[in-house]
């Protein structure tokens, strides 16, 4: 049940920081990352990339010049729209599967209401990760691996109206 439910997951808008720290201390990808309803999004990455992406196509920017493409972005699994949309996760037979929900251990409700899961690995079960989930939304807060910790942080999932009309002419650009 908690894996459909993370599969179908799609908020209707919403608006949040996000941030992978390596085991180490190392900062892996931060920025933020604005969502409407049905694979739009704009990802701004703090070093300066954007993506944004539509079912109609998608153009990333970055350092290195702009990339435009005629069908949408496929985020990796690892990236803020994959917590977000799980269903772009590593997880249960999806593309880039490399987890799948430990059914030996039960999900729980954490103190302030966020779903607990544990994952393990689809190559080695010993390596396992564990997902703070949203109780009503089922997008990923926080997935902890041995490698990395991604999260996402101050998600709104009610945008203002000119933040609305600055995100809908973005993607309208594409």
């Amino acid at each position: 049940m908690l894996l459909r439910l993370l599969l179908t997951a799609d908020p209707p808008q919403a608006a949040c920081a996000f941030r992978t720290v390596f085991t180490g201390g190392e900062i892996g990808e931060t920025g933020t990352l604005r969502y409407l309803a049905t694979d739009r999004w704009i990802l701004d990455l703090d070093y300066g990339g954007r993506t944004v992406s539509t079912p109609q196509g998608s153009r990333h920017s970055g350092p290195a010049g702009e990339v435009r493409t005629s069908r949408p972005t496929t985020p990796s699994f690892t990236s803020a729209v994959a917590l977000l949309l799980p269903r772009y996760r590593g997880i249960d037979r999806r593309h880039g599967h490399d987890w799948t929900l430990n059914l030996s251990v039960p999900v729980t409700e954490t103190a302030d209401g966020s779903l607990r899961a544990v994952f393990q690995s689809t190559e080695n079960p010993a390596y396992q990760a564990e997902a703070t989930i949203h109780p009503t939304l089922y997008c990923i807060l926080i997935m902890r691996t041995p490698a990395w910790t991604a999260e996402l942080l101050g998600l709104r999932t009610t945008l203002s109206e000119p933040e609305l009309k600055e995100i809908q002419q973005i993607l309208n650009e594409i």
